[in-house]
């Protein structure tokens, strides 16, 4: 029977968290029901993309410390690959964890969403000054108010405990940064006022999981050896609660991946009614250090090479976001480049000299380890990943975006294949970008003023990501490295020309019939239509699609020669 009308809702029992079951089935489910062999589990699907990646962080986080591995004693030695097949085939099995389970019984008190001393990622007494509080949509995103609009029958100003606990939940990980309330008992506070200290850490980064046959593979896929041999890394659950005070006087050591899976960047308090959540206080928690440079332990994101901040005996990287536009395209280069690709990057970029490459997901090398020890037969890999976009300041959400894409072990490994899916990618992106030029030259032609198309770039795009994703699986066949990368080339051009076509005949004839315009190379007004902008594109994606091009003049040499 459920307890939700209970003094504290145990999140350990009650069910809150939003999956989809085997079937397809939708569940609501508690941590203890997704270890302990109840549920065959999917994946998670609450109310955001980004939601799940939250709490997919937080059953992270519990996996890895109650897997955690003390240093061995005498000569034993833990091996992380023997480590891995026992948890992926518990996984796949539907074992329960019974580590886990015994894990969370320590911890029990902690995950009470309610209780009087230490509510779940909150602070009891949190207050301000005045007694104020927020509405409950505080800790939703902006971006994705029309949720609320969606709960037919239900209020719009209050959420069940179970949505509260996954929204409080998100806004420890992406919480805008801007002016929070100001907490009672914290020095920083002035004037009643929390001024900024940045986004939540998850918000920082580039998201990224490899997504397994179900959840419990999941969590085993995501786990790195540095995730359970860490000394000092708790979550913050293990950690003696917080207060309005930011920890230790604001002098903070990221402990581990655990301790950034929970990092607590807000001090929350939620306000229950009855048996709902009606208002939040949101003020000010822990800044992430030195703005998260060089904070290499989260291994579920990227990180970024910074020119400007690195100095002599020193190098800068910071966590990497994604692209929230087109974004499986243009995140391959953090997603998959090593060190040995800056100078491959460095030519394709305006990086400059000394520009070193992006560092990948360290979840992303164990997996080419794994691959390359044949701890896992080599295969393709499903790859998630979750941005949340800020606006100016980053003071408010604009937007939340994920994307998938394949990965497979020459990928990962092999320096030409990579380079050659990189480059497959760039060229992708320069043709769709031709194809936004030619739609706004179809304005000139058609009498009025030239305006980049986005929309059928971003359509183009979007219908090409299966096709790319099932060109970059095709490199597990070893095919020719050259004529592979040709093949790409020829169904990219055939696809671009194709949207070009139905651009032209879609244009209208004041396009077809064009314009005279001057330009700045004739002395006389040149008849511009729809027709001379077409060729124009299409020597473009020449000089897009170079393999194509050199393949034209080979053919040319051998006509000729004949």
């Amino acid at each position: 029977m459920s307890r939700e009308d209970s003094d504290v809702f145990s999140l350990l029992d009650e069910p809150w968290i939003a999956a989809v079951g085997s079937h397809g089935e939708p569940l609501l489910v508690s941590i203890r029901q997704i270890f302990d062999g109840t549920h065959d589990i999917a994946k998670l699907r609450g109310d955001s993309p980004a939601q799940d990646y939250a709490v997919l962080r937080v059953l992270l986080a519990i996996f890895w410390r109650a897997h955690s591995v003390a240093k061995p004693a005498g000569k034993t030695k833990f091996s992380m690959a023997e480590w891995f097949v026992k948890a992926r085939a518990d996984a796949l099995e539907g074992a329960a964890d019974i580590k886990v389970l015994s894990y969370l019984d320590g911890y029990a008190s902690r995950f009470n969403l309610f209780d009087s001393d230490h509510p779940f990622m909150q602070v009891a007494d949190l207050h301000t000054e005045k007694g104020s509080v927020s509405p409950i949509n505080r800790i939703i995103p902006e971006a994705e108010d029309e949720f609320f609009t969606m709960r037919a029958g239900k209020p719009l100003e209050t959420l069940s405990f179970g949505e509260a606990a996954r929204w409080l939940v998100y806004v420890h990980a992406y919480d805008y940064s801007g002016i929070k309330s100001g907490a009672v008992g914290d020095s920083r506070v002035k004037g009643g006022k929390g001024y900024p200290i940045g986004t939540g850490w998850t918000g920082m980064t580039g998201g990224t999981y490899l997504i397994g046959a179900n959840l419990r593979e999941t969590l085993a896929l995501n786990t790195t050896e540095s995730c359970l041999r860490t000394p000092n890394d708790k979550p913050v659950w293990e950690r003696e609660p917080d207060t309005a005070a930011e920890r230790n006087g604001g002098a903070i050591h990221i402990g581990g991946p655990a301790d950034l899976a929970t990092w607590q960047t807000r001090r929350v308090r939620l306000h229950r009614e009855n048996n709902e959540v009606g208002a939040v206080l949101v003020s000010n928690g822990d800044r992430i250090p030195d703005a998260g440079v060089n904070a290499f332990g989260d291994p579920m994101t990227p990180y970024r090479y910074s020119k400007n901040q690195s100095k002599k005996d020193f190098v800068a990287f910071y966590p990497r976001p994604y692209d929230a536009g087109r974004t499986m395209w243009r995140s391959l280069e953090p997603l998959i480049a090593m060190e040995s690709d800056a100078p491959y990057l460095r030519s394709t970029s305006s990086a400059g000299k000394g520009a070193q490459a992006p560092k990948r997901p360290e979840i992303l090398d164990q997996l080419a380890y794994y691959w390359r020890t044949d701890v896992l037969p080599p295969s393709v890999a499903h790859v998630g990943m979750v941005t949340v976009e800020y606006g100016a300041q980053s003071s408010s959400v604009a937007a939340s975006v994920t994307a998938r894409t394949t990965l497979n072990f020459p990928v990962l490994e092999n320096d030409a294949i990579r380079r050659a899916v990189l480059n497959a990618a760039d060229v992708t992106l320069n043709t769709a970008i031709a194809l936004g030029q030619f739609g706004g030259n179809l304005l000139v032609a058609a009498g009025g003023t030239y305006e980049f198309q986005a929309e059928p770039v971003d359509a183009a795009l979007a219908q090409l990501e299966p096709a790319f994703n099932r060109w970059v699986a095709g490199w597990s066949d070893s095919p020719e490295p050259k004529e592979y990368a040709i093949e790409w080339q020829q169904q990219v051009r055939s696809f671009m020309l194709s949207r070009g076509e139905a651009m032209l005949q879609a244009a209208g004839p004041r396009a077809m019939i064009g314009r005279p315009l001057l330009s700045s190379t004739t002395e006389k007004p040149q008849i511009v239509t729809a027709a001379s902008y077409f060729s124009l594109f299409g020597r473009s994606l020449g000089n897009s699609l170079p393999l194509l091009s050199e393949e034209s003049k080979k053919k040319e040499m051998v006509n000729t020669n004949d």
